[in-house]
């Protein structure tokens, strides 16, 4: 009888696509996916460490989980609390994912070893193809040296993986019945640059691809976008891209970017939006800011603030700073807890009023819809410029269908 595994994901597209790909390597040596903890021989938790909310959430589930468990994903970096929360774990770093089918092995046998290895191949084939979507990761690691960034410590190397296996995935994937294909890494922008390549060339290489899908990619760091503006932007006009730019800038605030070793400046930021919005003005840009880093006075507050009216952003993610270990921003002397939670009590209403003023435009308006997921009596999908859309009634997944949006909050448009 197969060893039966429960795989849970935590975090972040790319985090989501190593699960597929994991999934792919457990089925292939003979091991059943199951659907609940209950079920299972073995927990599998494909782990994030962005912020010390979520890492306590996996601590404490690692804590109160009584079947031998396999801890993969970043969260690895912090291997000493993991033990200490529960001895009866394997730990999988991200680098030593090939490896998943041996970590399950030795969960099942009690053997709890530590995979701390690096750089191995992830050019593989086994994964499991999902459709509507399909995520696929295009490379791991970056080349920056954030101050409050613990993933860097997770994942230390930028690996850019194969274009043609890269290449091959998404056919599959498209001949598995994938329309949206999420172009995801730990910075994909980064994506080439220790092998001479870059991000523009693999999308010049995927949209070549035959079928029917559109491309939605992934975080961009605005360093990475200027250095290929020009290049980037044409490959964005292609009818297969969603017209979506995810760029972060973190703050408003020149100095405080600095402070965070952001590698770029806010000017950079504001430079890449403009230059894709001039050339494809539909364009959504999405963006996250941090709140509350150590060195960010109320002179920086403000100057995010009035970034934020300037861009009007279509999405902004935003997340209170919190200390990583082992990270320099945790060395530094933290703001007040109070200070931090009104900045962004502020910040986040300030937000939720430009989206909602931003999204009345499309009231009245016939979209094009991707319909990517079954929801309560309707369905999700997004718009040619990722913009979701809930549409009470039953359309089949996967097909693209003209709705009329009747109103519009922060977040989402609601069409018939």
């Amino acid at each position: 009888m197969s060893v039966k595994v429960y795989v849970e994901t935590y975090g972040c597209t790319l985090n989501q696509a190593e699960s597929d790909l994991m999934v792919g390597l457990l089925k292939e040596g003979g091991f059943s996916i199951v659907s609940s903890e209950r079920e299972a021989d073995v927990v599998l938790l494909n782990t994030c460490t962005v912020k010390l909310s979520t890492e306590n959430k996996i601590i404490a589930r690692i804590r109160r989980t009584k079947k031998p468990i396999v801890v993969a994903g970043c969260l690895w970096v912090l291997k000493e609390k993991i033990r200490d929360a529960n001895r009866k774990t394997v730990i999988l770093p991200p680098s030593s994912l090939p490896l998943v089918a041996d970590a399950v092995r030795d969960a099942h046998t009690k053997k709890w070893t530590d995979y701390s290895l690096f750089a191995l191949d992830k050019n593989f084939s086994p994964r499991v193809y999902t459709a509507p979507i399909q995520r696929v990761a295009v490379q791991e690691g970056c080349v920056g040296n954030c101050s409050f960034c613990q993933t860097k410590l997770a994942r230390p190397k930028l690996i850019s993986f194969d274009e043609e296996w890269i290449a091959e995935q998404i056919r599959k994937g498209v001949k598995n019945g994938a329309k949206e294909i999420q172009i995801t890494g730990m910075d994909a922008g980064a994506y080439g640059l220790e092998k001479g390549t870059s991000l523009a060339k693999l999308l010049k290489k995927i949209i070549g691809i035959d079928g029917d899908f559109f491309i939605r990619v992934g975080m961009l760091n605005p360093h990475h976008v200027k250095r290929m503006l020009p290049e980037l932007i044409e490959v964005y006009k292609s009818e297969k891209l969603f017209k979506f730019l995810h760029v972060p800038v973190q703050t408003g605030s020149e100095k405080v970017c600095r402070d965070m070793r952001r590698g770029h400046t806010v000017k950079d930021f504001v430079d890449v939006v403009e230059a894709f919005r001039k050339e494809i003005p539909e364009i959504s840009v999405a963006t996250d800011i941090i709140v509350g880093y150590p060195t960010e006075g109320e002179e920086d507050f403000q100057k995010t603030i009035a970034l934020l009216k300037k861009i009007q952003p279509d999405v902004v993610n935003i997340s209170k700073f919190t200390p990583r270990e082992k990270t320099e921003a945790a060395g530094l002397k933290q703001l007040p807890t109070e200070v931090i939670k009104k900045r962004s009590v502020y910040l986040s209403r300030l937000v939720r009023n430009l989206l909602w003023e931003k999204n009345q435009k499309f009231v009245g308006k016939i979209m094009d819809v991707l319909i990517t997921e079954n929801f309560g009596d309707g369905v999700k999908g997004r718009t040619r410029n990722y913009k979701q859309v809930f549409i009470k009634r039953k359309i089949p997944l996967g097909g693209i269908v003209p709705a009329k949006v009747m109103r519009a909050t922060n977040t989402t448009l609601f069409a018939v």
